[in-house]
């Protein structure tokens, strides 16, 4: 699944690594995946971007807080019966980030 959320009222939580990663950490107990590990950039003056490598596949947020904007990106090899819990991750961010109903996400289905 990718994202695009705009309008971000949360403007807050965009620069702020520890929150972006503890609601990274939740979605990731939530549904199970498992971390193997974690990066973060901090951009000068405002901004950043964390990865989550997953066994799964990988986590990923860039931030763009003069935008109010925020870029999410979840990838995983598991086989879902059907889009509900991507639909649930996203509108949990829609929540937590405060964004437009003009957000946007695209859920790819590839099947090996």
């Amino acid at each position: 699944m990718i994202c695009d959320f705009k309008g971000i009222s949360n403007y807050n939580l965009l620069n702020n690594c520890i929150e972006l990663n503890d609601m990274l950490e939740k979605i990731c107990d939530k549904y199970n995946f498992q971390i193997l590990g974690k990066q973060e950039h901090v951009f000068v003056p405002i901004g950043c971007s964390i990865i989550f490598l997953l066994s799964e596949s990988h986590i990923s947020i860039h931030t763009f807080p003069e935008k109010n904007h925020m870029s999410f990106d979840i990838y995983t090899c598991r086989q879902y019966k059907n889009n509900d819990e991507y639909l649930e991750i996203y509108n949990l961010l829609i929540n937590e980030l405060q964004a437009s109903h003009d957000s946007k996400y695209t859920i790819i289905n590839r099947y090996f």
